[in-house]
């Protein structure tokens, strides 16, 4: 065999040994999209959104004048209007200069969206009140405006929360009872976002404010029974300042970024 015909076979042998390799799968080497404040709230295991299932709608919004309603899943995003209804993929929102505003943009082969969801007390034409004011505009693809629409919504809250819990733990250190104190209870109600409970020798209710993976105690409410000891007061106190919960194994823990600490126990 002649030289040059060496380097013809070589070259060759090369060329099908490169050209049959495997391509690198690339499609996850792009920088991923931006974490949302929902989405860094919990791992994986913790977070309410991978908890719930695909299908599951975690936000809900509406309005008249015209009637509409707006539904947010972990999968797609369906506007109703009338007779008609618009299917989109599910986006993760971005947050506005406004901190409390999300906004998502919505752009399809057949729709342009954009909904805004405003963190403020919102009453409906119907009377009703929603810790959220929320704006709709989109148009179909060839139209030449948008359609506007305004209402009303709330997140889903965790059916998991709706339920009693007694407190286990305060701040890493499990709770002692002296004479004339009960254990402290929290009773959760996810259908109106209320609670109510035990301090410990008094009795309080108050408001939920619910986000996936977000959860805050407001306007609590109690008697005013002179209780023994500080178990009272230092459990009030961090119970309205957790912001952060998770669930699991029975147990509620809330949490918030200063390293105050609350552990519950599901009561039967």
């Amino acid at each position: 065999m002649s030289p040059k015909t060496v380097q013809l076979v070589f070259f060759l042998s090369l060329f099908v040994f490169f050209g049959c390799a495997p391509i690198k799968d690339t499609k996850n080497t792009e920088s991923p999209s931006p974490v949302s404040d929902v989405e860094a709230a919990g791992s994986e295991s913790s977070n309410p959104l991978k908890a719930m299932d695909i299908n599951e709608y975690y936000f809900m919004a509406s309005g008249i004048s015209p009637d509409w309603t707006l539904d947010i899943a972990t999968d797609r995003i369906r506007l109703k209007t009338g007779g008609d209804t618009l299917n989109t993929p599910h986006i993760n929102p971005d947050r506005a200069m406004d901190s409390n505003v999300r906004r998502y943009r919505l752009i399809t082969e057949a729709t342009e969206m954009t909904i805004q969801v405003h963190q403020k007390p919102c009453e409906s034409e119907s009377g009703t009140s929603s810790p959220y004011a929320v704006e709709v505009e989109y148009k179909r693809t060839g139209e030449s405006g948008y359609t506007t629409l305004n209402g009303c919504g709330a997140y889903i809250m965790d059916y998991r929360l709706h339920d009693i819990w007694a407190l286990e733990s305060l701040n890493g250190e499990e709770i002692t009872l002296i004479e004339g104190l009960e254990r402290p209870t929290l009773e959760i109600n996810s259908r109106n976002y209320t609670f109510m409970g035990s301090t410990s020798c008094n009795q309080m209710r108050g408001a939920v404010f619910y986000e996936p993976g977000l959860l805050r105690f407001n306007k609590v409410i109690t008697t005013r029974k002179m209780c023994p000891g500080g178990l009272e007061a230092a459990f009030l106190k961090a119970l309205q300042s957790t912001i952060h919960y998770e669930l699991g194994d029975r147990r509620l823990r809330l949490t918030n970024p200063n390293g105050a600490e609350l552990v519950f126990r599901k009561v039967d």
